[in-house]
């Protein structure tokens, strides 16, 4: 009876978790197994629940396999339906290697197996980013060959810091989540934020390592991977940190000699695109910005001969704005950041009447002839440019300086603001629709949104649809912050620049 009762009780204990996931007997000793013991391995104890195990960050224990779909692999598929079934044994194996992103980077149709690896990621974001936002950019070349656009060499990502790399997992995840293409599970494809947000971590961690060895020899990366972290995180995430890149980066720069030297240098040649990127972020965030809250680079006249050196014929694909008017544009800003620390005076005043003067001097139709490489078909929208950029500039330079009491609110320049608002609107329309331009369009889409408090509810709508379109086909939610500003002032019955944008915005693509 006694053994009998004994052989019950023991029939009824639990084998350990580790002898059932090796599928041994095991032999119930307390308070660890013998056979645990003789393996080496925790006994994980005999409880009712399977305890948790920690796993280093990064690290996955098993990987669901997919089930390839009914109608076949469709866009966003990463599943291949030629995967042999000796692949899917070789995946099982690896399915503890280190992943950051796993499946659900971009969701995009690969050739490759699920993410094992960050070295994996990388390439997909590369991949992704030749193939769905280069080629968004591919028209401007019909403009004129741009040679600030191009491929991502997949090679060079065994040349590039880490930073750099994960900077570019994060932008292509961002523009994956604000890019709808058809067929999208819209609610599904916002989980994928938290994984933004991890790569953006990494990124700034690897700055952070950049800036904590920082030497002769790195210098140069280091401002390089701030510069394009801080282009990234302008267009993706709605916060004030874009100004501490971009003060780092500055800081770094003078240590090189500063703003003009490092922009001369002939040995930094590969980095003057990230510069001149820098300097229109800066230039078109101070245009929506209060004067107090400029960055000080991007409003100093001293600015406007580097401006002249990098411009050039000002092709870069994110402003496309003649040159003419880009150093009005920073003439304006200069003359806002002044008036912060000396008095209105009649000098300041008849400055702004000449400023306003010459921006009414830019002749689109001269400027679209002196573009001789310009085709009969491309010349229609290279007088379009000229025109939208003409009157954008025109309303900022009055709304801005009637704002802090430079050019008066009268009749006449109420006139101005209303006759250049009526055109943008118009012309705006126009781009929208045409490819070579379409994506340059955000500040100008911008300008025309502060001027629409004075438009009917018909153009404050049409305005919201065009900033609607822009956040999804640049992959970025930028318009619709600008969105929600508009919203906010439209409401609030006041109708001065600086009371829209009442404090630091950059809308940037």
């Amino acid at each position: 009876m006694e053994t009998q009762l004994r052989l019950n009780s023991t029939t009824r204990q639990r084998h350990c978790w580790e002898c059932m996931r090796r599928r041994l007997v095991c032999d119930f000793a307390q308070p660890a197994c013998h056979k645990c013991r003789s393996a080496g391995i925790n006994c994980p104890g005999y409880d009712e629940k399977k305890p948790l195990k920690w796993l280093a960050p990064g690290k996955v224990a098993s990987r669901a396999r997919q089930r390839r779909s009914a109608t076949g692999a469709g866009r966003f598929s990463t599943a291949s339906s030629s995967t042999s079934s000796s692949e899917e044994e070789a995946a099982d194996k690896e399915a503890d290697l280190p992943t950051s992103v796993g499946h659900e980077l971009l969701g995009m149709s690969l050739r490759m197996r699920n993410l094992k690896s960050e070295a994996c990621t990388m390439v997909e974001a590369a991949y992704y980013f030749n193939n769905y936002v280069y080629p968004d950019f591919i028209p401007i070349h019909e403009l004129v060959p741009n040679p600030y656009l191009g491929l991502f060499p997949l090679e060079a990502l065994h040349h590039i810091p880490m930073a750099m790399c994960y900077t570019l997992v994060y932008l292509t995840l961002g523009h994956r989540i604000h890019r709808v293409f058809p067929g999208d599970d819209r609610h599904s494809l916002m989980h994928t934020r938290s994984t933004l947000y991890q790569q953006r971590g990494l990124a700034i961690r690897s700055l952070a390592e950049l800036m904590g060895s920082l030497s002769t020899s790195s210098i140069d990366i280091t401002i390089g991977s701030i510069l394009l972290f801080l282009f990234v995180d302008a267009r993706q995430v709605q916060s004030m940190d874009w100004k501490h890149h971009f003060t780092a980066a500055t800081e770094l720069i003078k240590l090189r000699g500063g703003l003009p030297k490092f922009a001369r240098s002939p040995d930094l040649e590969p980095l003057k695109p990230l510069i001149l990127h820098l300097l229109i972020v800066g230039v078109t965030a101070n245009t929506t910005t209060p004067p107090s809250q400029h960055i000080p680079t991007t409003s100093q006249l001293d600015l406007v001969d580097t401006m002249n050196e990098l411009y050039g014929d000002g092709i870069y694909p994110i402003l496309l704005c003649p040159p003419y008017l880009f150093i009005d544009m920073i003439k304006i800003n200069s003359l806002r950041f002044q008036v912060m620390t000396s008095p209105v005076t009649e000098s300041t005043k008849a400055t702004a009447h000449e400023l306003l003067e010459h921006i009414e001097a830019f002749s689109p139709e001269n400027w679209t002839e002196e573009r001789t490489e310009a085709s009969t078909d491309t010349k229609e929208d290279w007088l379009l440019l000229g025109r939208i950029y003409r009157s954008s500039v025109a309303l900022y330079c009055i709304s801005s300086l009637q704002s802090l009491g430079i050019i008066p609110s009268n009749r006449y320049f109420t006139a101005m603001r209303t006759v250049h608002g009526t055109l943008l609107f118009t012309f705006l329309q126009k781009a929208l629709t045409r490819a070579r331009i379409k994506s340059c369009m955000i500040w100008p889409v911008v300008v025309a949104g502060m001027q629409a408090v004075d438009a009917s509810p018909n153009i404050r709508h049409i305005v919201d649809e065009q900033l609607a379109e822009l956040g999804q086909s640049l992959g970025t939610p930028a318009p619709l912050w600008a969105s929600a500003v508009f919203h906010r002032f439209w409401a609030s019955g006041k109708t001065g620049w600086d009371d829209c944008f009442d404090r630091a915005h950059v809308f940037v693509s």
